[in-house]
């Protein structure tokens, strides 16, 4: 039997399909060998993806930073309680006033899955030392109280269970109380020298002062923990409050049972166990981040205008890619006919042009979120000297949507470049010089 005829080699089945990796690696790395035109290229979408990573590092230190500047304990997993007007029906009531007997009742509930609770009363007041004086805030405050409000001490230590104990004369002062009343190197309250003041005519000996905890901008307040006084909670009761009346009751939650009891449940809880404790007669308010839904609505239109910067800048990036992929279809006219003549369809020359403008715009994409990493940091340094302490966030979300806009942006803009690719006539391709 007659043998037939010859075969050629065998092409490759996937004829339609993209280019192999390398080849698609080294296509893409020709869109950027100049270097003039790899720069023009790339800078829209790395200073896009850089400026959504910055900004949204930025925008997480800010608000750290707004919420330290408050003076207050505000974080996420607290709830503060604090007395409110009773309705009208109810002012004829018999009930009770918030007190510390409620911050322990609440501490020991076994409803609140071991949330931790205290309460915090103060008193404006006048200090003495000597000749010098300065107005204070005697906050009353428990051992636990520097974790509740993020305090540090610069010298010195802070309240015991001894001194509660004992209901001792003691007090830990802010900076500015420490530097108007006594000056010096606050080391000098660790160093065993008696150091007193007067305050409500009654004396009390320094043990510690807090580090400074700077504000934005200028306040005659003394709401402010430089110009706080902080003393146990049951010497200030026998002095100032014999009724154990308080003026907020804070809970915290348990970072391990927030998953399985949000914060509304939580609230619940509390606000039933006030009430039986009050009688029936709700003259208290519970507050937490929830609460605070108008300031943390104004704070996500910032957040999303100013992102919103860097999704322009990766628009402007796209149509830089738009520009330089059909100079490269142009430039590659007759590649793109030799293609098409061993048998790539119109459909493998698309996705090819489309991955090379995904790739280019993904390296786009990563050197913008190193630059976006690199600025955040040189930025929070240099605000940490101006401002205070700057925490240096990198917000995982901003670098996952950075790089995929860049993706996106790049395949966008690059499909009308890979539609008119795959469009050209084979055979004209081939007589393009």
């Amino acid at each position: 039997m007659a043998a037939g005829p010859a075969r050629g080699p065998a092409r490759p089945r996937g004829g339609d399909a993209a280019m192999r990796l390398g080849d698609l690696l080294h296509s893409a790395r020709a869109v950027v060998a100049d270097r003039t035109r790899a720069a023009l290229t790339l800078l829209g979408i790395i200073i896009g993806t850089g400026s959504i990573v910055l900004l949204a590092s930025l925008l997480a230190g800010g608000e750290e930073a707004l919420l330290r500047a408050s003076q207050q304990a505000v974080e996420a997993d607290l709830i503060q309680i604090h007395p409110a007007e009773v309705s009208v029906k109810d002012r004829r009531r018999t009930r009770r006033d918030l007190s510390r007997a409620d911050a322990r009742a609440l501490d020991a509930s076994r409803a609140l899955g071991g949330a931790s609770a205290l309460s915090e009363s103060v008193r404006d007041t006048e200090a003495r030392a000597g000749d010098k004086k300065k107005r204070i805030t005697l906050v009353s405050a428990a051992p636990a109280a520097p974790a509740l409000y993020d305090l540090e001490l610069a010298a010195g230590r802070f309240l015991t269970d001894e001194d509660l104990a004992s209901r001792r004369r003691v007090g830990v002062v802010g900076h500015e109380v420490w530097a108007d009343l006594f000056g010096g190197p606050p080391e000098r309250a660790a160093q065993g020298e008696a150091l007193h003041m007067t305050a409500d005519g009654h004396l009390w000996t320094i043990v510690g002062v807090l580090k400074d905890r700077p504000i934005l901008g200028s306040t005659d307040s003394t709401n402010i923990w430089n110009r706080k006084v902080l003393v146990p909670e049951t010497t200030y009761d026998a002095l100032f409050s014999p009724t154990h009346k308080t003026d907020r009751v804070y809970v915290r939650q348990e970072p391990i049972l927030a998953v399985r009891s949000p914060l509304a449940a939580l609230r619940g809880i509390i606000d039933a166990t006030l009430q039986r404790r009050h009688h029936g007669v709700k003259n208290f308010k519970i507050e937490d981040k929830d609460s605070h839904g108008q300031e943390q609505l104004v704070l996500d239109i910032i957040k999303m205008l100013l992102l919103s910067t860097g999704v322009v800048a990766l628009i402007v990036g796209g149509i830089n890619i738009m520009n330089i992929m059909l100079v490269t279809v142009t430039e590659r006219t007759r590649e793109i006919g030799v293609r098409r003549a061993v048998g790539a369809s119109p459909r493998a020359i698309l996705l090819q042009f489309l991955c090379e403008a995904a790739a280019v715009s993904l390296l786009g994409g990563v050197l913008g979120v190193l630059s976006g990493v690199g600025l955040s940091w040189a930025a929070g340094a240099v605000l940490e000297r101006m401002v205070g302490r700057w925490a240096f966030q990198v917000e995982v979300w901003s670098i996952v949507l950075g790089l995929g806009l860049s993706v996106t942006i790049g395949v966008l803009f690059g499909f009308y470049p890979a539609w008119r690719a795959s469009r050209l006539d084979p055979i004209e391709a081939l007589r393009t010089e």
